[in-house]
């Protein structure tokens, strides 16, 4: 069962939201004393439902991809990508707060007498897995964290130490084994479930190279209901993004309690309309006034990561091998994802033709106003955009909205690459066609293929699969540690790079907004640094290397 989360404001809130009406009669909420809290069942479900906004938000509106080789920014380079940030950058260190309320849930609820066992030991599970979730985002930016498992007294000494990280893993997927023993399979909507904990399992295992468990788990999913779904059905309207097979997990948003802004369409589509921003020879004018604040575009580095399907066989071509022809050649028998994932020039977003040409309408040199606002490559991302929903492009314009966090498509890739690991092509090339072929639109990955080959196609597969969904970035860092590699050079030592077409022809030049070159100090930047301010007030922390 998929989940849809609806999150609470706050604490309060919710148990105004949620107790009973006797209960309210009682005293006032403020009064309620901790014991009472923990002594009644709906009052403790309040309490974990308000962690979800502090476990699952992390993983909504993740852009990661913009430390990437798949993403311009609106400002050109950003200092990820360019990494000019030094030890005093805050990549999300203190979450002390939100495992806290995790660790007294646990230590509230174990052995309690006045709430049934039945539900203490699924709220402890819930408990568990989102304290997983909240160390496992931030073991993948910093390596070993300080491990709190237990309430702390207020005079206890908080100058702890970081724990390393291949124990901070096993801390985790500890958590989340537990949590999947006494989540239910099914739950009600807006509650974690046994699926949900065998998918965090598959992803979290991966990261950490336990290949086995990445297959055991993703073993255990395949029992359950999910199944592959259109790539369109996943992510394009908001009705059949909850309603899909596909999805494990979903952070979802009704139009009640959401705005335009609170969306990825806000930051991923451009800012011109006709009159004081379109030039008058635009050709053509626009259809729609996009009013958004746009952060990032589409490289042409992803998008030559879309496989062509030629006479059966799947291909690479990149962008600079239709150098001087006209443009309607790169688009053809192209990968099923791309269209669904990328506007390009002459095809249509929202009732708009747009041309991201010399001249046309979404060209950078378009805007009266300047370039901001205008795509920065030559490509928007059509993903996530609810075409058939949205009637205005407005800020404060309120908009369902869900997002897919956990999904069966990125299990099949996982266990292809543990299976890859482990030395068994042909269960690889098993699992990742499975993507390749339902969502891709594209021939099967042949089994003659060797393992370098077939290496090769996973890591475009699984670029274009997972596209803007918080995986290209770690995935990078996750290959350079397994093979030992001393550098990544995906993410170094070039600027990335744009399509121009100029009088009807394709031109692949040097993005024009990206000052300088991409730079991964390797390994440097294979974490994040621990914030300068936390290691002066606590002298038992260890700084990352080289930070």
């Amino acid at each position: 069962m998929k989940n849809r989360i609806i999150y609470s404001l706050a604490f309060l809130c919710l148990l105004c939201l949620s107790c009973k009406e006797d209960l309210l009669d009682k005293k006032p909420l403020d009064t309620y004393t901790e014991d009472e809290v923990w002594n009644n069942a709906t009052m403790a479900k309040d309490f974990i439902l308000d962690i979800y906004s502090d476990a699952v938000g992390l993983y909504s509106q993740n852009y990661t991809d913009d430390w990437t080789d798949n993403i311009v920014g609106n400002n050109g380079i950003n200092s990820i990508q360019a990494s000019t940030i030094d030890n005093t950058y805050n990549a999300g260190w203190n979450k002390f707060s939100s495992i806290r309320k995790c660790n007294l849930a646990i230590e509230k609820l174990t052995n309690n007498n006045d709430i049934s066992e039945t539900i203490c030991k699924q709220l402890i599970a819930e408990a568990r897995m989102m304290r997983a979730m909240i160390y496992f985002w931030q073991v993948r930016r910093f390596g070993g964290l300080i491990i709190v498992d237990k309430v702390l007294s207020a005079d206890a000494n908080l100058d702890l130490v970081r724990s390393s990280e291949e124990d901070t893993y096993t801390f985790i997927l500890n958590d989340l084994a537990a949590a999947a023993i006494d989540l239910p399979e099914t739950n009600d909507r807006g509650r974690l479930n046994r699926g949900t904990a065998y998918a965090f399992i598959n992803m979290v295992a991966l990261q950490a190279g336990d290949y086995d468990k990445v297959i055991s788990s993703a073993d255990e999913i395949e029992l359950l209901n999910y199944k592959l779904d259109t790539y369109y059905n996943i992510f394009q309207t908001y009705a059949t993004t909850i309603k899909s097979p596909e999805v494990i997990l979903v952070f979802d948003r009704g139009n009640e309690y959401n705005t335009f802004q609170q969306t990825r369409m806000f930051y991923n589509s451009p800012n011109v309309s006709n009159g004081t921003k379109l030039i008058s020879t635009a050709v053509p004018q626009l259809n729609n006034v996009f009013n958004c604040w746009p952060a990032r575009w589409p490289s042409q580095e992803i998008v030559d990561a879309y496989l062509f399907n030629k006479n059966g066989i799947a291909v690479q071509k990149k962008g600079e091998e239709f150098e001087g022809m006209y443009p309607g050649q790169m688009w053809k028998n192209r990968d099923d994802r791309f269209e669904v994932s990328i506007a390009r020039d002459s095809s249509m977003l929202w009732q708009t033709l747009i041309t991201c040409r010399r001249g046309g309408n979404m060209h950078w040199t378009s805007n009266i106003q300047g370039t901001w606002g205008m795509p920065k490559a030559g490509y928007i991302t059509r993903k996530w955009w609810y075409e058939k929903d949205i009637n205005y492009f407005y800020n404060s314009y309120y908009v369902s909205w869900a997002e897919p966090i956990l999904r069966l498509g990125e299990v099949y890739l996982n266990k292809a690459e543990a299976y890859y690991r482990k030395g068994n092509i042909s269960k690889a090339i098993e699992y990742t066609n499975k993507t390749r072929t339902f969502h891709g639109g594209l021939p099967e990955i042949p089994s003659s293929i060797s393992a370098s080959e077939f290496w090769k196609l996973y890591k475009l597969e699984r670029r274009v699969e997972l596209f803007e969904e918080d995986d290209r970035y770690w995935s990078l860092i996750r290959w350079a540690k397994a093979e030992n590699a001393t550098s990544i050079p995906e993410l170094d030592g070039y600027k990335l790079h744009a399509i121009d077409i100029i009088d009807g022809k394709v031109h692949i030049i040097e993005c024009p907004f990206f000052t300088s070159e991409l730079n991964f100090e390797y390994p440097k930047r294979l974490y994040f640094p621990i914030p300068d301010s936390e290691i002066k007030a606590n002298e038992n922390l260890v700084q990352n290397l080289d930070w």
